[in-house]
């Protein structure tokens, strides 16, 4: 028996939904045709590729329901997250200390670094926007 693409012409059928057609026009006699290894290997590669993309936007959509775009204007008072140590010879213990410092951004440095200053407007240093809080 010739294979089931023959009549065709050298076209493969890459996907399932023509298996039908190709019933009603004929084009298949036998009730269950044989896929060629390229045919599968095709269909695999499609299922795949569809899982894929679903799996992607469904990150993507819970991801952009996290996190959200952040701009600080110069000027704006902000909260940096504070990051310093515990030092036995200093006597400081972190975990006693303040968590946010409150600070204000001097001027930005870059997508999302800002140079930060204290109250009195002397700086105090560079920091990413995911440290910095709104106050």
């Amino acid at each position: 028996m010739e294979p089931y693409y023959a009549m065709f012409g050298t076209q493969m059928v890459t996907h399932g939904t023509a298996y039908p057609i190709l019933r009603k026009l004929g084009g298949i006699q036998t009730g269950d045709p044989e896929i060629s290894l390229p045919d599968k290997m095709d269909l695999i590669r499609q299922k795949v590729s569809q899982g894929l993309n679903r799996t992607h936007e469904r990150a993507e959509k819970a991801y952009n329901t996290r996190s959200k775009p952040v701009e600080f204007s110069v000027g704006q008072v902000v909260y940096r997250k504070n990051y310093r140590q515990s030092n036995k010879a200093e006597g400081y213990n972190a975990k006693l200390g303040p968590n946010r410092i409150r600070c204000v951004v001097l001027q930005r440095k870059g997508k999302a670094l800002y140079e930060l200053g204290n109250v009195g407007g002397k700086s105090v240093g560079i920091f990413h926007a995911k440290d910095l809080y709104i106050a």
